[in-house]
């Protein structure tokens, strides 16, 4: 069973590595609530790096599609219409690509089963909300490495 151990093990697996300082590639946020999407927002950019906002999975998909160079997906578990956990199981079926990019579940919901939910899904670690300068940090790391799917 997944603990929160293992989801900052994961992490630090992923953070030894920097990614290149030319062309950073962009961290996409899926989040149904505009506050949370803004906080994340002045967060990551005042780390330099540029964020694509989706508002859920659907769009999530769409915005993935369209744009060739994000490197990481924050991504909220509870929205309508397409939940993050089916919005991360398509993007990991779906293309190379989106087998590959890191992504990081956005959640108040940060008990085992929800762990073992994401990681099942796909996910590779946890961002818990409310998001803090702290958690922004500790993930931006993965922008741009693609990993392989975590199994729990």
């Amino acid at each position: 069973m997944p603990t929160a151990q293992d989801s900052q093990s994961r992490i630090n697996d992923v953070t030894a590595y920097r990614p290149a300082p030319a062309g950073r590639p962009r961290i996409l946020v899926v989040d149904d609530d505009a506050i949370n999407r803004l906080v994340a927002r002045v967060l990551i950019e005042a780390r330099g790096y540029e964020v694509i906002e989706a508002e859920d999975g659907d769009q999530a998909l769409s915005t993935y599609a369209d744009s060739d160079d994000i490197g990481l997906i924050l991504m909220d578990l509870s929205m309508p219409g397409m939940d993050g956990l089916a919005a991360t199981r398509n993007l990991r079926t779906s293309s190379r690509r989106g087998a590959t990019v890191p992504i990081v579940a956005l959640t108040r919901h940060i008990d085992d089963d929800s762990r073992r939910n994401c990681f099942d899904a796909g996910m590779n670690g946890f961002l818990p909300k409310p998001i803090s300068a702290t958690g922004i940090e500790s993930i931006v790391c993965l922008v741009g490495h693609g990993t392989p799917r975590v199994q729990a």
